[in-house]
């Protein structure tokens, strides 16, 4: 039996009882069971961008099958073996695949694979033929009736079945344009991985505080485009300095992410994105359609689940979702409310001014290492009131005499 290790890349077929084995030997080594979660995150976010971009990819089989030019090429080849059905099928593509291979290179190269690997099966056939004293069998016409029935010999005859082509080959085009995807994709981007709670300067000014094993990639600061975020996983607070002429955007795996100036957390992992705003606005749409988001207003949440339309917006409980940023974050609500939160959050009395109890204030954070005196001072600041110290302990917002 092969070794567990050995079969990380098989793991999705296995069985259980080699996945207990695998599962067992990751668990004596941390860094390659992080460093194997990573891939397979990778690997689905990979196919999930080539099935939006190719959803048929027998269609680039029956592509690469046909001979017909690449790009780069100069002129097409000759020799096929497609059947009537499939010369038409792959007909009505032929366009949209064209400019699709210009556009994806990695893609270029899985044709080039399938037709090598095609090759390499027809020198072993011909070779394995020619030991055993027989002649090849007839190549089939291009122009044979798809009906017609197989002739019987002493051996099958070679008819290169859709069905076969597609499950041994199609698997080819993820795997052979992966790495030239993944390095397109990725040149240019800085890649943040943190162990702990960690803030972050971004590019542009913004910053990102990440919980634990988050991971988020960040442009180059010498890069074109600095108002952009790629949050791969994990929880993230982004703090993002306000520029109305330049929305900042954050891609997850499966949602898009638009902000003006405004602080929110995300909370992502491969299949869904959720999204919490404290203050400002953000427009949060699935990646299968950028152009039909949500807003969301401060104290409300939405989520994208796997490529569905965001939900509709809902108010949030800010301290829940953000709580493991260790600070204080309150919803809109009046001062009276406000302060009984702080208060219960910083463990001190607090008094409102019956004249400002019903003052309603925006969504806010505080952070809680600064303590109770700072949150009210910025609370004191919004209403141009001010904060007093009672003589038994706590405080006093109060109006201005």
């Amino acid at each position: 039996m092969r070794e567990p290790l050995e079969l990380l890349a098989l793991y999705d077929a296995l069985g259980p009882a080699e996945r207990a084995e695998v599962e067992h030997a990751l668990r004596d080594n941390p860094a390659l069971a992080d460093a194997f979660q990573r891939w397979r995150s990778l690997r689905a976010a990979v196919r999930r961008e080539l099935a939006e971009a190719l959803p048929d990819r027998a269609l680039l089989v029956l592509y690469a099958l046909s001979d017909e030019a690449l790009p780069d090429e100069a002129a097409p080849h000759t020799a096929d073996a497609l059947s009537v059905n499939e010369h038409r099928r792959l007909a009505a593509a032929r366009g949209d695949l064209r400019a699709l291979l210009a556009k994806h290179p990695g893609l270029v190269d899985a044709v080039r694979r399938i037709r090598d690997d095609r090759d390499a099966f027809e020198r072993i056939w011909a070779t394995h033929t020619e030991r055993n004293g027989q002649a090849d069998a007839p190549r089939p016409s291009p122009a044979r009736a798809d009906d017609r029935p197989a002739v019987l010999s002493r051996r099958p005859v070679r008819r290169r079945s859709p069905v076969w082509r597609v499950a041994a080959l199609a698997s080819v085009v993820a795997f052979a344009a992966i790495l030239t995807f993944i390095v397109r994709r990725d040149a240019g981007w800085e890649t943040v991985r943190v162990a702990e709670t960690t803030t972050v300067d971004l590019p542009d000014g913004s910053t990102a505080e990440l919980a634990a094993n988050t991971w988020l990639m960040v442009p180059d600061a010498d890069g074109s485009d600095l108002r952009q975020a790629r949050l791969r996983a994990g929880r993230a607070l982004f703090t993002v300095r306000h520029d109305p002429a330049d929305p900042f955007t954050v891609e997850t795996p499966n949602a898009l992410v638009t902000v003006l100036g405004t602080t929110f957390g995300l909370d992502v992992t491969d299949v869904e994105t959720e999204v919490v705003l404290v203050t400002g606005a953000v427009a949060l749409a699935s990646r299968a359609e950028t152009d039909a988001p949500v807003r969301l207003e401060p104290g409300q949440r939405s989520r994208v689940l796997a490529l569905e339309a965001p939900s509709a917006p809902a108010r949030a409980d800010l301290d829940a979702a953000l709580d493991w940023t260790g600070d204080v974050f309150v919803p809109s609500e009046s001062l009276a409310r406000m302060a009984l939160r702080l208060s219960e959050a910083f463990a001190v009395d607090i008094e409102v001014d019956p004249t400002l109890a019903d003052e309603e204030l925006s969504a806010t954070h505080f952070e809680r290492e600064a303590g109770a005196r700072a949150a009210l001072d910025e609370l004191a600041l919004a209403l141009s009131a001010r904060v007093a110290e009672l003589p038994e302990g706590g405080f006093r917002i109060e109006a201005e005499p």
